[in-house]
């Protein structure tokens, strides 16, 4: 029973230790959940902050080639030279001083979001401060880029400041030039005025189709610039695309490795549980064995206690057959004080026959005294003896009597003397018969005080036996606990080492979750850079287009030989420009980290479309263009920087991402 109240107790004690450690890997793993959360929303904040801070970088340098055109752009306008490239230094200022605006105040806006996580994320730290050393890391990331942070914001000032200072000197310079153009064509009309109709326009017409002949000269030296750096660009793409691939197998080879060992890990796990199930069966078996034990101790001393009652029963029975004997003897003693008392009295006639009686008796009490030393069972024949003794008494007061009249009458004393002797005879015979009877007592005491010492004997060799085997079984015992101390040791060990492999699989599946995060945050980063990539080849594209179409129109120009007023051109200039001048939703198209790879997909094949378009076109028009005649050399300082300065901007951004990108997974 207390074997069993005990494993109720133990069990119940299991169940509730079950219980708390369940809701404890219930609330851990709400926890690990939020934490989880929380750190990839600071990670998400840390690349948006490097992203930042990367374009800032390109703004900086966008802004010193901007300082570098500001004082070119002064001096120029300075100087008294041609219309058409002050025209084109304005253009050029213009477009690049709006560019640098509208992406300040792009990144302005990205940098008021993220000012608005990073508070979002002070809100949910609080409640993650159980979990200690991850929380303090995660306020540590969450300060730093705090920080970083108000730097950038400090520096986005600085931009801001700068672009609207070139803004407004765009604006002064614009209403000057305009009014010096208007000085200028009133003099030139005032000093043609003695020149003919026809020959104005002669002039008009020559000085149109050199003007048209340098700019697609500039167009062509621009298109093959751009066509260079189009290929470039895509020897860079297959770069990074064959760099991803292997990138992904060297994950995927890790993640084979990871697997097989969480294999193992479960195969030992299961191992060890099977035999940990074995010891616990090794135990139940050792603590029955100790029970049934335990058991056979019980009842041995059981019978022990039985074997010491009826040796106690045995002694009492000596005990009763020792009282009886000296009852006896009392009562032979009282016969013999009565038989000395009737001696006194009787005559000297008598005297010898109560002599030998008297020996008689004292061979009768020589001979009931052994009785009473060795007999147990002797207490039915010692009544008979009494009963015996009681005749005799009888016989001897009949003999007193009779003596008493014989002194009466002396006359019969012959007769009554015969008669005496044969009743002494008589006496004696009885005597003798009870000296034998007492004689078979004797025999028999002997043999039952024998019988009962064999008994003793046996009994008492069943007493070291038993004790014998109390000391085997408590020595069974000894080595029993040993052996379950043992066994406990080898249960404890068997714990530290579950504990491990618990923990070894814990581990193991975080780095699962990391190498997924990474490896998200990969893919990610390898959209974004596809995607910036296609809309950087659609920007191209779409130049090319416009270059094209004003080849086109020259080209009718010339062949139609039509005069065009100098405001047309400074409209196609606006239009050119126009066309250049990134609209915000490709800017935050391209700067959005969480498109998808489809819309890339879809994006990329329309700008093949289109790409293979504007091909055609273009041939079209290198073949108008070959009619005019030959070409001169182009020297690169005569075409326009501005496309340079925008293509090797696009073309470092990518650059400095794929960098970005390698230090990051290093």
């Amino acid at each position: 029973m207390d074997a069993g109240s005990g494993n109720g107790s133990s069990e119940l004690e299991a169940e509730s230790n079950n219980a708390d450690s369940v809701e404890v890997i219930l609330s851990s793993g709400e926890t690990l959940q939020e934490l989880d959360n929380v750190g990839k929303l600071i990670s998400k904040i840390e690349l948006d902050l490097a992203c930042s801070s990367e374009k800032l970088v390109n703004l900086s340098v966008l802004k010193m080639h901007l300082e570098t055109r500001e004082n070119g752009f002064e001096a120029f306008a300075a100087e008294e030279q041609s219309i058409n490239g002050c025209l084109d230094k304005a253009s050029e200022f213009d477009l690049l001083s709006t560019f640098l605006d509208s992406e300040v105040r792009e990144l302005g806006g990205l940098l008021s979001t993220l000012q608005m996580e990073i508070d979002y994320s002070h809100q949910l730290i609080p409640s993650l401060e159980d979990a200690g050393e991850c929380c303090r890391m995660l306020k540590e990331k969450l300060y730093d880029s705090e920080s970083l942070l108000k730097d950038l914001e400090a520096q986005l000032l600085e931009l801001e400041s700068q672009s609207s200072n070139f803004l407004r000197i765009l604006s002064t310079s614009t209403v000057d030039g305009n009014r010096q153009d208007d000085e200028r064509a009133f003099e030139s009309i005032e000093l043609a005025a003695p020149l003919t109709p026809n020959t104005k326009i002669k002039m008009e017409t020559a000085e149109h189709q050199r003007h048209v002949l340098q700019m697609l000269e500039k167009s062509l030296a621009n298109e093959l610039d751009l066509e260079k750096k189009l290929s470039e660009s895509k020897q860079s793409e297959e770069d990074l695309k064959h760099g991803l691939q292997q990138q992904l197998l060297c994950l995927e080879v890790e993640l084979e490795d990871a697997y097989e060992r969480l294999f193992e890990a479960e195969n030992a796990s299961q191992v060890l549980l099977g035999v940990s199930k074995e010891h616990r069966r090794r135990l139940q078996i050792t603590q029955f064995q100790i029970d049934s034990a335990l058991q056979r101790e019980g009842d041995l001393k059981s019978k022990l206690t039985i074997s010491s009652e009826q040796l106690s029963a045995k002694d009492n029975l000596l005990q009763k057959s020792e009282n009886t004997c000296e009852e006896l003897r009392k009562k032979v003693t009282s016969a013999d004080n009565k038989l000395n008392d009737t001696d006194f009295c009787k005559l000297t006639a008598t005297s010898s026959i109560d002599r030998g009686f008297d020996m008689k008796v004292h061979e009768l009490e020589a001979k009931l005294k052994d009785l009473m030393e060795n007999n147990a069972r002797a207490e039915r024949r010692a009544e008979v003896a009494e009963a015996e003794c009681i005749s005799l008494k009888d016989a001897n007061m009949e003999l007193y009597q009779e003596l008493i009249t014989l002194r009466s009458s002396s006359s019969l004393t012959c007769e009554r003397v015969c008669l005496l002797e044969k009743q002494l005879k008589e006496s004696e015979l009885n005597i003798q018969l009870a000296a034998e009877a007492s004689q078979e007592k004797q025999t028999m005491l002997n043999i039952t005080i024998q019988d009962m010492e064999n008994v003793i004997e046996v009994l008492k060799s069943k007493v070291l036996e038993a004790e014998s085997q109390i000391e085997g079984a408590e020595e069974k015992c000894i080595i029993l606990s040993e052996a379950n101390a043992d066994l406990n040791d080898e249960l404890n060990l068997l714990k530290g080492r579950m504990k491990c492999l618990a923990s070894s699989l814990h581990q193991a599946e975080e780095t699962k979750k990391a190498t997924a995060r990474d490896i998200s945050l990969h893919a990610k980063l390898i959209t974004d850079l596809i995607m910036q990539l296609t809309l950087e080849r659609e920007k191209l594209h779409k130049q090319i287009s416009s270059l094209a179409k004003e080849k086109k129109a020259s080209v009718m120009q010339s062949e139609g030989k039509e005069t065009v007023p100098d405001a047309l051109f400074v409209g196609d200039d606006e239009e050119y420009t126009g066309k250049f001048i990134p609209s915000k939703h490709d800017v935050l198209f391209a700067n959005s980290p969480t498109e998808s790879g489809e819309a890339a997909e879809l994006s990329f094949n329309n700008v093949q479309d289109k790409q293979n378009e504007a091909m055609l076109n273009d041939e079209e028009d290198t073949l108008s263009v070959s009619k005019l005649g030959p070409t001169r050399d182009i020297d690169a300082r005569q075409l326009k920087l501005s496309y340079f300065f925008i293509a090797a901007l696009l073309i470092m951004v990518p650059a400095l991402l794929a960098a970005l990108y390698q230090h990051k997974s290093r």
